[in-house]
């Protein structure tokens, strides 16, 4: 008898049909379960090893044992006179078969009913990784309306539980969430606001009353290899239906993932909004980069800098995965744009102020329009090179507005734009546009609190407070809104409250809490504390940025003067000449604040010219006409040096002047400061800085 006859009468070749085909089907249900109950991806992988290794174990077994109606024997010990090989080749024959028809059902559901439901999985996405809890907005003081026409896409679950895998999935969002932004008349809630919902144990229905939506988006993504899978489902809150539910189970290549996007984005508007324009289609068409290494790149540069603090070091790491993003595809308009940002940030945040960081922000700005002239991103990039570069704030504010229009939803833009209005003078405008951008991205504390510091900047105390003591509720762990009420206190010449909520404080790092602990036990004349407050590490950290260099020096020499140590005072004020004049200039607004600084010091020694000279310099650079916020902190700062070098019929008029200024003097500033005691032998004086005044200006 041949070998392949022997094989088959055995049944050997039926054990490895049936073993292949067994297999198969337990790779299936691997793939549900390990999605389902969120197994790492190797769990997966450990299964393909050991049907592997037990293939050839099973075909040895085939060969040396057979099944008899006694039992397993050693096939040298079956009584071959009977028909027991038969009877068992019938079995396994029926085995097969049976497993075939199992297969096939699984195909068939697969195909026609897991694809078309939710799913366990996408029903259980909020409970998968439940593991943070994140403070969010208080339902019970503040919860907004809900809006017809509006969506909150919760963050995707990561169902590859690849540490690796979090930003593609974040940056998936991210994107998904721009794609929505763009269309007409549809709140789309930002993403600071949902990614405080990741890992939450609360109720769909909690999630849309806080944020204020009427409709959820939520799934998972999962890469494997060479394959990308995405299932998303879209619930009505208002009766917990689903309006649409999808798996997508596509080869990963970038135009396969936007199309997976555009079609998700599709089946939102059609469900919330009706059905897209022409130009919305269009717009949803479009492949950025065909590379996907350099969209994976701009994918971890794009989770980077959306991290929630605005800080150097998010723009230094998302830097590297911008630039390798560009330098893969040189004609990614929309990494080039987003290189815009992270270099303009660093001259302005004063990390690097060099030419050659300068002419990498025009670079990529070039680069931007070249490749993506009409893309919003590429708007948005013209406005930030306008405001932080040419420093040309009512041209930013134009060019914003073009970028709000292409992206009515994205809240990050219309709060640079309010940022932008506010500097240009258009305060009102600034403050509604705050508002918006606080209506798309409700969880996020930074409009908020920007527009409690423009409030507070217009002398706007009452609305400011009112508006303050609601944001705490709604977002209890934005520190900064807690020092704006500080300085509301002192400004309304309340020291003692100011005090009590300053100590219950913890020291951060944070231009707000530097501004208020230093200034707050000068108002008190606690000179002790005035000094000892420059040397608390979080102060310290901050007063040694550009912008803010020597201030600390030229603010002893005035405490050193007023506690009647001449030597010391004379002594800090030299030093802060001797750093400031070292400094390369940074061409940008951070000069007028160092030239203020400077004239200050200069004052405070007697030179008089000097001390002209670099206070003009100082309103040359910030202007009020070019910049309503903080010109006017410049002109206030002329006017003192004006005042401390004997001219004071000039300072006085600049004093009542900018009394009157939208953004100008506070009188309880002038009443309590004892920085302005040279001048409280003049009646005049005494009268403009006389809080009583203050109602009868308001009036």
């Amino acid at each position: 008898m041949s070998f392949f006859a022997e094989l088959k009468r055995r049944n050997v070749v039926r054990v490895g049909i049936a073993y292949v085909i067994a297999a198969w089907l337990l790779l299936q249900l691997t793939d549900v379960l390990v999605e389902l109950l969120g197994l790492p991806d190797t769990a997966g992988k450990l299964v393909v090893l050991l049907l592997i290794i037990g293939f050839v174990p099973a075909l040895i077994f085939a060969w040396a044992f057979e099944m008899t109606p006694d039992g397993i024997k050693r096939e040298k010990d079956v009584d071959r006179s009977q028909p027991i090989a038969k009877r068992t080749g019938r079995k396994l024959d029926l085995a097969i078969i049976g497993i075939l028809v199992l297969g096939i059902g699984y195909l068939l559901a697969d195909k026609f009913w897991l694809e078309d439901a939710p799913g366990p999985q996408a029903e259980n996405v909020s409970a998968e990784t439940s593991a943070i809890t994140v403070p969010t907005l208080t339902q019970k003081t503040d919860s907004p309306p809900a809006s017809p026409n509006s969506i909150a896409v919760l963050p995707f679950a990561n169902r590859s539980n690849e540490k690796d895998d979090v930003f593609f999935t974040d940056g998936i969002h991210d994107d998904l969430l721009t794609q929505l932004a763009k269309i007409n008349g549809l709140k789309v809630i930002s993403r600071t606001s949902v990614m405080q919902y990741k890992g939450t144990q609360k109720t769909i229905p909690e999630i849309a009353a806080e944020l204020g939506v009427s409709t959820i988006l939520e799934g998972g993504i999962q890469r494997a290899g060479k394959r990308i899978r995405i299932n998303a489902q879209l619930i009505d809150v208002a009766n917990d239906q689903h309006l649409w539910a999808e798996t997508f189970d596509r080869e990963m290549t970038v135009e396969n993932i936007f199309e997976i996007q555009s079609e998700i984005t599709r089946h939102i508007v059609i469900a919330v909004r009706g059905e897209l324009t022409e130009e919305e289609q269009l717009n949803l068409a479009r492949v950025p980069t065909n590379n996907l290494k350099a969209y994976e790149a701009y994918l971890q540069a794009l989770s980077i800098s959306n991290r929630a603090d605005y800080s150097r070091e998010n723009y230094i790491e998302a830097e590297v995965w911008a630039k390798r993003s560009v330098e893969l595809d040189p004609e990614f308009a929309q990494a080039w744009a987003m290189l815009v940002e992270i270099h303009a940030q660093a001259t302005w945040i004063g990390y690097d102020t060099s030419p050659e960081r300068f002419a990498m922000v025009k670079e990529a700005l070039d680069n931007a329009i070249r490749f993506g002239p009409d893309l919003p991103e590429t708007t948005a990039a013209k406005a930030e090179y306008q405001y932080r570069v040419e420093q040309n704030y009512r041209q930013s504010v134009e060019t914003f507005k073009l970028a709000h229009r292409a992206l009515p939803g994205d809240a990050d833009i219309l709060h640079k734009m309010a940022v932008a209005q506010r500097r240009a003078g258009d305060l009102e405008d600034a403050i509604a546009s705050f508002e918006l951008a606080i209506e798309i991205d409700p969880g996020h504390s930074r409009s908020p609190t920007t527009m409690i510091e423009t409030l507070i900047y217009m002398g706007e105390l009452e609305r400011a407070s009112k508006l303050i003591d609601k944001f705490v509720l709604r977002y209890p762990d934005a520190r900064d809104l807690r020092a704006s009420k500080v300085q509301v206190y002192m400004l309304q010449g309340d020291l003692e409250s100011a005090r009590l909520l300053l100590d219950s404080m913890a020291p951060w790092v944070s231009t707000q809490y530097f501004l208020t602990v230093t200034w707050l036990p000068l108002l008190e004349r606690d000179y002790e504390k005035a000094i000892a407050s420059w040397s608390i590490p979080e102060v310290v950290q901050t007063s040694g940025d550009r912008g803010f260099f020597a201030f600390g020096d030229v603010t002893k020499a005035r405490i050193y003067r007023l506690m009647g140590n001449e030597d010391l005072a004379q002594a800090q004020a030299n030093r802060a000449i001797e750093s400031l004049t070292s400094l390369a200039p940074t061409n940008t607004y951070i000069d007028g604040f160092e030239l203020s600084y400077l004239a200050e010091a200069y004052a405070l020694l007697g030179e008089t010219e000097k001390a002209l000279t670099a206070a003009r310099e100082a309103m040359d650079i910030i202007p009020e006409e070019k910049d309503m916020l903080f010109g006017s902190d410049i002109s206030e700062k002329h006017a003192q040096v004006l005042g401390m070098i004997g001219r004071r019929d000039e300072s006085l008029a600049e004093i009542e002047r900018l009394l009157a200024h939208p953004t100008g003097f506070n009188r309880w500033e002038l009443y309590l400061d004892p920085r302005w005691d040279f001048f409280r032998d003049d009646e005049r004086f005494n009268a403009l800085a006389n809080p009583k005044n203050l109602m009868e200006t308001r009036q």
